[in-house]
This record gives structure tokens, sequence and C-alpha cells, in this order.
């Protein structure tokens, strides 16, 4: 794929970044590559230089609107991801991370916040490796699609529970199961 400058991609998995230029630059002493020089919209006075040769192991195009509105549609029909055993749960959680494939995701964070559910009531706690991949799972979701849609990250929450609320009430759906709005709001 053929990126160009001033185009929005994701770096690294979660970073949404402005592709500035595309330079010649000489990092290791041998010689010169050309590089995709890309500036994180969180940091002005950053930047990355990615290689134009490897640019899709890296890098991802955004989301769509239209792809957004889609997984958020499907977050409530999303099955929970829970692996019993900490050390492949982990290493599974890292590589749900690293896919950027948002049903993955929502299924990893619909089943650490049922396990977060079951444990509170037996009064204990998620261990630390869980609440991280929970908290990055989150934080990628609202950055990413309130970037898409215009709408300031501490509003994604209740943009994403009306849009669920209203397709709930279109179909019926009564359902008293954890809904996707639950799981990114939590």
């Amino acid at each position: 794929m053929c990126y160009q400058t001033g185009e929005y991609v994701v770096y690294g998995g979660s970073e949404i970044c402005r592709i500035d230029e595309i330079v010649q630059k000489c990092f290791d002493g041998v010689g010169e590559m050309n590089y995709y020089k890309l500036i994180p919209c969180d940091s002005a006075n950053a930047s990355y230089y990615v290689p134009c040769a490897h640019m899709e192991e890296r890098v991802r195009p955004l989301l769509t609107k239209d792809e957004v509105f889609r997984i958020i549609d499907e977050m409530p029909r999303v099955k929970e991801q829970w692996i019993s055993d900490k050390n492949e749960r982990r290493a599974a959680f890292g590589r749900t991370l690293h896919s950027s494939n948002y049903h993955h995701i929502l299924s990893m964070m619909k089943g650490i916040y049922s396990e977060k559910q079951k444990r509170s009531r037996g009064g204990k706690q998620l261990i630390l490796s869980d609440e991280k991949a929970f908290s990055a799972a989150q934080r990628m979701i609202r950055r990413e699609f309130s970037f898409v849609l215009g709408i300031r990250e501490e509003d994604i929450d209740g943009f994403i529970e009306k849009r669920i609320g209203a397709a709930d009430e279109r179909i019926g759906y009564t359902d008293t199961e954890t809904t996707g709005a639950d799981i990114v709001g939590a």
C-alpha cells in the first residue's frame, strides 16, 4: 500500500500519526534509504522514521467511520475470551493488542471485564497484567474511535453507549448481558 503525505495512520498498533514527508536518511552510516517521517498527533515535537520498505509491518490505515460504526454495532454480540493459565493469557493478550483486530480486542476486553466482575463478587481483584491489557485496549479504542469520528476522547464512551442503546431499541434487544459500552467505559 502506498501512503501519502498528510495522511493519518496508526503506528505501532495504537499511536495515531500524520505522515509528514518521505525523506532519504542514513541511520546506519552505510547507505541512505527512503523513510516515511511520522508525526504523532499527541506530540508535535516527536517524530518516527519508518523505512518505506517496512511500512506495512509497522503502520496501518486508520479505520473509516463506517468501520467504527460497524464495530460499535457488533459490540453486544462479541463473545468473551478468557484463558485460565495466566502466562498463556498474558501472551495471548499481547498478541491480541498488537493485532489491531478490534473484534479480538473487544473479545479480550469482554473476558477481562467478566472476570473482574466475578472476582469482585468474591472480594478479589484482577492481576496487574490483566488490568494493563484492559487499559491498553481501552485507550486504543477511545483514541482511534474519537479521532475518526471527530469526538473528544472523554465523550466516546457516551457515544458508544447511545449508539448501542439506540440499536438495541430498534431490534428489541433486552438481554442483560454485558454490552460493548459496558466494557469500553468500565
